[in-house]
């Protein structure tokens, strides 16, 4: 959080790497997680919660997740709240590309990221359960917990279309309807706004690396 408000403060939209691994943080898929394993007991032995497949599985719903969060409340945070910490005006600013384009890249993004996930259960679980010798109960608590992130998934999608936030209509109650589109913040990638060489690391996922030097 603290990360955000100093982009926000600096008017910086970070690079796609930066973005990405700092929004499952901000989003708080941890605490589903969390919570969803409880019910597992001592079935599920912990360091199997720390294998390449279970991260991947996690990892891809919790994608999933906040990319659906992003595409739903884009005007809302934009257009009304001046927000740069989505990754619609992420992908806008480091393509430097038009709304349209953005959305669509990350539409295919968060189809890639079912599409990993639908594979890390369809292929690598079953796999891990034979290489790691799972017995009967931890290969059924696992299975179950695909299901249950698929639940949790399909229900981010039913939240979202149903609540009262991200509407054209609730969008005006809430905030009137002088929402305008703001200005292009500073990037740290290709395109427009992007920010000068400062001596450091450049390229991708070395953008956060250049903001001290901003507020110096």
């Amino acid at each position: 959080w603290l990360w955000e408000l100093q982009n926000q403060q600096l008017n910086r939209i970070p690079d796609p790497v930066d973005y990405v691994e700092m929004r499952r943080d901000t989003f708080g898929s941890d605490l589903t997680k969390s919570l969803a394993r409880f019910a597992h007991g001592d079935r599920v032995p912990p360091e199997v919660y720390r294998t390449r497949t279970l991260q991947n599985l996690e990892n891809s719903a919790a994608d999933y997740g906040w990319m659906v969060n992003d595409l739903y409340s884009h005007r809302k945070e934009v257009q009304y709240e001046g927000e740069v910490h989505n990754l619609v005006v992420v992908v806008q600013n480091f393509l430097d590309c038009d709304l349209d384009r953005a959305f669509q890249v990350v539409e295919r993004l968060q189809e890639a990221r079912v599409r990993q996930f639908e594979h890390v259960l369809e292929v690598e679980m079953p796999q891990m359960f034979e290489d790691l010798d799972l017995d009967d109960a931890a290969r059924r608590a696992l299975l179950d917990y695909g299901d249950e992130l698929k639940d949790w998934m399909a229900g981010i999608v039913n939240w979202h279309e149903n609540c009262v936030r991200y509407h054209d209509e609730d969008l005006v109650r809430h905030f009137g309807a002088a929402g305008g589109p703001v200005g292009r913040a500073t990037g740290g990638a290709a395109g427009s706004g992007a920010l000068p060489a400062l001596g450091g690391p450049t390229g991708l996922g070395t953008s956060a690396a250049r903001v001290l030097a901003r507020v110096r």
